[in-house]
């Protein structure tokens, strides 16, 4: 068949008649072929389409298995599939430029990062197989020019020694960016072990930064963690009053956890023994600095409430003695909003925006003791909805 990519034996083919309901194949050469990872599609003898070098044929081919119980990646060496790993959702194409010489191989195993930038950088381009060789036989200061960052060989250097975990294409540009912050680059450079995980640290909390703030995280700390030190650091500061020098001896989670104690002790201390008026008067000079208290970003239902003003955040953080109160600037700013349960049970509803979406953040009783399992459900088939 002309213009069908050269068939080998170790070529795997995957008929998607009873998926996309009508007849079609995809053959792909295997890993030992001549052109590793080409693909066409066939409906019955007439080729409908053929792949362009990293270009993926759209569907999870890379690990599906094809009637024989075949999957591409059985005969791809596991260093290559370790590689791919770190882009699940680029496999294909991490795996295809991986193929195209012993120097792109070299590149992917000595510095994952910078591999995956100048493959994408590729992408969308888009560069030939030919052209995205040639690119690999830059200095890697010059490939990261390319990829959008500053061509320096103590960045190459860094990102070199920059360790990875499975991440989405778009976290690209958010490495780009936090690579691009000076500060940043001034930390992660006097830190022995960089990873991943610490430029998404960095990007989240943005300020304070001080010295011990790396060993907050490394390449073992998962997503719910990070949240929770992010969370911390916010709090700590909050109940500071942005006093950013409480954090210079933070060293530790543990520090961490130790530093924002104290401070909700002395909060909850404080604010228990407000009366309602000095209350009253605290939230005239919060909506003085803040300005009128933001709407809701999701619709209440039947015994979940939002708070309204400046002066229910006070009073939600008096009534059940958390430090809720001192939430003032992260809702302010649009990353918290606070609603209130008053039935099945009584809890305070912290809701936190992350990529553009609502999500449940904390969900406290009094004191900060944690709701029961049907209550919690109940908050995030409300935020789910």
């Amino acid at each position: 068949m002309e213009g069908a990519p050269p068939m080998s034996t170790n070529t795997v083919e995957f008929d998607l008649s009873q998926v996309l309901n009508y007849p079609i194949t995809v053959r792909i050469n295997g890993w030992h072929s001549d052109q590793p990872l080409h693909w066409a599609s066939f409906n019955d003898d007439d080729m409908v389409a053929e792949g362009l070098f990293l270009e993926a044929p759209g569907l999870p081919l890379f690990t599906l298995s094809d009637d024989k119980g075949q999957r591409l990646c059985d005969a791809i060496p596991d260093d290559i599939n370790a590689i791919c790993s770190l882009m699940p959702a680029m496999d294909f194409q991490v795996a295809q430029a991986c193929a195209v010489s012993t120097a792109a191989r070299q590149l992917a195993y000595d510095a994952p990062l910078l591999f995956l930038l100048a493959v994408d950088y590729a992408r969308q381009r888009p560069l030939s197989m030919e052209a995205f060789e040639q690119f690999l036989q830059f200095k890697r200061a010059d490939i990261l020019s390319a990829a959008g960052l500053p061509g320096s060989k103590s960045l190459a250097r860094l990102v070199g020694r920059l360790k990875l975990s499975p991440m989405m294409p778009w976290e690209l540009d958010d490495v780009r960016l936090a690579l691009q912050q000076s500060e940043f680059l001034t930390l992660l450079r006097h830190h022995a072990e960089v990873h991943l995980n610490h430029l998404r640290l960095l990007l989240r909390v943005r300020r304070p930064l001080w010295p011990g703030m790396l060993c907050l995280v490394n390449e073992h700390t998962q997503a719910a963690d990070l949240t929770w030190t992010c969370r911390m650091i916010r709090d700590t500061l909050n109940l500071a009053g942005g006093n950013e020098q409480v954090m210079v001896q933070v060293n530790s989670r543990e520090d961490l956890q130790d530093q924002h104690d104290r401070f909700i002790d002395r909060f909850n201390r404080q604010n228990h023994r407000n009366s309602a008026e000095k209350r009253l008067e605290l939230a005239k000079a919060l909506e003085e600095e803040h300005g009128a208290y933001p709407k809701p970003p999701i619709a209440p239902v039947e015994g979940i409430q939002p708070l309204s003003s400046w002066l229910e955040l006070l009073e939600e953080g008096a009534t059940m003695r958390h430090c809720v109160g001192s939430y003032d600037m992260a809702v302010a700013w649009g990353e918290v909003f606070i609603y209130r349960m008053i039935s099945p049970e009584r809890l305070t509803i912290s809701l936190e925006h992350r990529n553009d979406a609502w999500v449940v953040g904390e969900v406290r009783a009094s004191c900060n003791a944690n709701p029961s399992p049907a209550a919690l459900e109940r908050v995030r088939r409300w935020v789910n909805l």
